[in-house]
């Protein structure tokens, strides 16, 4: 009993650890009880204290789509613009463009609209980015019925838990080998003809790898579900109608902690800017010698950086 007082803050498995370290073997149960005997009025403020999760809850496919975009190779001017449907699971569009400008994020979400049905709802953050997408819900839904639900990004779980994966699938390898090349002074970011360079060889590259990425996504089994985002989407898309109404729009397609949320887009600027493409171009010569010796679909034994550096030189013999 003295030892257990001694540990009588610490958490459960840890607490356990330390009553082992101190030679007392005793199950989880009777730490239990006897917690509830000396403690008891600790455990009630413990529970006070308790983060109350969210449980996730959409009534079907193409209910609700997350939008986000993602920022990790900002830097080199790459923005990564995706939509994920909240029921399934399944990746309505996922590319890679040199700008997040209102009109290219509602250029992919209508692409994605054309190829997988108009959702009932859209969630997002507050980025200006989305206005146009916002925009558009409004009209084709109408107002007043949560057509667009805007708030803060820890109530946007869906599309946030996808970044981790896709950093991790694909973005990661050219994060670090875009730094590998300014460590090594290959690349310089206020050289507009090497950023230049560097979009021509890398662009289509990364968004051919956050294709074929979506496409084994749509196919991996998810393990609460038991099937693949690619079957849940196309049954539902079958079997689930998709109008009908909700009570709670400000929490419909969240999960996580209970927080303040906000809705209906009211144009408030989030922290993110709006980047816009870099104002850079060639001649028309210079960008046929560049589809020429250095095509979309290169091959490399060094990366793509021996095709870099002959997009460099192709642009610089030009200008």
């Amino acid at each position: 009993m003295t030892s257990l007082r001694r540990y009588v803050l610490v958490a459960g498995r840890p607490r356990r650890t330390l009553l082992e370290k101190t030679a007392i073997q005793v199950t989880r149960s009777r730490i239990r009880e006897s917690l509830h005997r000396i403690d008891e009025i600790g455990i009630k403020d413990r529970k006070k204290r308790r983060l109350h999760r969210r449980i996730y809850n959409v009534d079907g496919v193409n209910h609700i789509w997350h939008i986000d975009s993602n920022h990790k190779l900002i830097r080199w001017n790459f923005i990564v613009l995706g939509g994920i449907d909240g029921f399934s699971r399944f990746v309505t569009f996922l590319n890679c463009r040199d700008n997040n400008k209102a009109t290219t994020v509602l250029d992919s979400f209508k692409t994605a609209v054309v190829n997988y049905g108009l959702p009932l709802r859209v969630r997002s953050d507050k980025g200006q980015e989305n206005s146009l997408v916002a925009d558009f819900m409004i009209k084709e839904r109408g107002p007043n019925r949560g057509s667009m639900i805007t708030g803060k990004s820890c109530h946007n779980q869906r599309i946030e838990r996808l970044w981790r994966d896709v950093f991790e699938g694909v973005l990661c390898y050219y994060y670090d080998l875009f730094h590998f090349m300014e460590e090594e002074c290959f690349l310089d970011i206020s050289d507009d003809n090497k950023m230049y360079a560097l979009h021509h060889v890398f662009l289509p590259k990364i968004n051919e790898k956050l294709s074929v990425w979506a496409q084994a996504w749509g196919k991996h089994r998810i393990r609460t579900a038991k099937s693949s985002p690619l079957r849940l989407f196309t049954a539902g898309m079958i079997n689930n109608p998709t109008d009908f109404d909700i009570l709670d729009i400000g929490n419909y397609g969240t999960e996580g902690n209970y927080e303040d949320n906000f809705n209906d887009y009211d144009g408030i600027q989030d922290t993110r800017p709006i980047l816009d493409s870099r104002a850079f171009s060639v001649n028309e010569i210079c960008q046929e010698e560049l589809n020429l010796h250095c095509p979309r679909n290169w091959a490399s034994s060094y990366y793509g950086i021996d095709i870099y550096h002959q997009a460099v030189q192709i642009i610089e013999r030009n200008s």
